[in-house]
């Protein structure tokens, strides 16, 4: 008798339970249905072009399903690489002033924002938004620091790009000791154009104290100390540069044998041509000292040089520099005077210094590659034959 009673008792348990099942999961299913229908909806007004539409048919779906983000960062990223930046940040918006995203996804959300607005050119927003992932630690810091950077040194705003740089060698394993000289040597160039030259040495001495071996920091203090009347510690930082990295010993080939002249030291400045004759590292170097020959010396000797090193390796910058030093010696002959001067236009056309990361190519040589905005990707030395990439 008793087990009948709590068999009694139980049906109504079980059935009651099996009501609240079937209804829950009606429920389930009728939501997951809704989702679905907001889903294609969205999908439809997206194919339709109705994309302002469409963007709030997906909004809509995030605040029912948290697992659609995914899917508006995808979409976020689709509109800005088709330059709808307005559609882009308004996504990435929505998604950052969300209260109930988790710490990471709120982050990644004001990094894209972020990235929206450097592309769509509005650099005072993505300045700010990227300095308030800065400000606080996470997996977007070192990235947001590094947009910081790109902005600051488009910007030429030296100053705030050390910062920043400065704050990133200590919160990643990245050190960029030749970056930060650059840009102490961009503050002292600076200077110099204010005809402060204290202070640009004050920068340049900076810059060395981050990289001893900081390739334009000596560079610029060789001139700097050339112009304050210290000739002999100019030439002396010149031959260090040399030495630390021989293609840029191209920079200042004329300026070392000039300046060993002006000290008195002939016999060393044609020591140290003839070396860089012989050594033939590029074209460059020998042009720079084939022109110093040809006044110390004489012209016969410099042609006599160029021709050993155009039997070697022919080029035409190197033929250029023979024609016009043949002109100098035989200033009356109009044969070698036009095809001089149909051979410089030649040179002009394909002479070129070339960045060796993104394949630039410019008739000036510059320490910051204007394409890939890479500092030092760009060797002082111009090749005839640019790869184009």
């Amino acid at each position: 008798m008793e087990f009948e009673l709590w068999y009694l008792i139980l049906v109504p348990i079980l059935f009651g339970a099996g009501w609240y099942a079937h209804s829950f999961d009606q429920k389930e299913k009728k939501s997951t249905s809704d989702e679905t229908k907001t889903l294609y909806r969205g999908l439809d007004l997206l194919l339709s072009n109705k994309k302002d539409q469409a963007i709030d048919s997906f909004i809509n779906l995030v605040k029912t399903d948290p697992d659609t983000i995914e899917m508006h960062y995808s979409l976020g990223a689709l509109f800005r690489r088709r330059g709808e930046f307005d559609r882009a940040i308004r996504i990435h918006n929505h998604l950052a002033n969300r209260g109930d995203l988790p710490k990471k996804e709120h982050n990644r959300a004001i990094f894209e924002l972020g990235e929206d607005y450097l592309k769509a050119g509005l650099w005072d927003r993505a300045e700010a938004t990227f300095v308030k992932l800065t400000e606080k630690e996470s997996s977007y810091q070192a990235l947001a620091a590094r947009k910081l950077i790109f902005i600051y040194e488009s910007e030429k705003e030296w100053q705030k790009a050390i910062h920043v740089a400065q704050m990133l060698e200590k919160i990643s394993s990245e050190m960029m000791p030749s970056r930060i000289g650059h840009l102490y040597c961009e503050l002292a160039e600076q200077c110099l154009h204010r005809g402060k030259a204290e202070e640009a040495v004050s920068y340049i001495n900076e810059a060395l104290k981050v990289d001893s071996h900081h390739k334009r920091a000596l560079f610029m203090l060789g001139n700097l100390q050339e112009k304050s009347g210290k000739l002999a510690e100019a030439v002396e930082t010149w031959l260090r540069l040399g030495e630390i990295n021989p293609d840029y010993e191209t920079l200042v080939v004329s300026r070392i044998a000039n300046g060993l002249i002006a000290l008195g030291d002939k016999e060393r400045a044609l020591q140290y041509l003839t070396h860089i004759v012989e050594k033939g590292k590029n074209i460059d170097e020998l042009d720079a000292a084939v022109q110093v020959i040809s006044k110390v010396k004489s012209p016969e000797e410099a042609i006599e040089l160029i021709q050993k090193r155009l039997e070697k390796r022919p080029s035409l910058m190197g033929f250029q520099r023979l024609l016009e030093l043949s002109q100098a010696n035989e200033p009356e002959n109009k044969q070698i005077a036009e095809l001089s001067r149909l051979l410089k236009q030649q040179v002009d056309k394909v002479a070129r210094y070339q960045c060796t990361k993104c394949g630039f190519a410019t008739t000036r040589f510059q320490w910051l590659c204007p394409g890939c905005r890479q500092w030092e990707s760009m060797p002082p030395i111009r090749s005839e034959k640019v790869v184009a990439r």
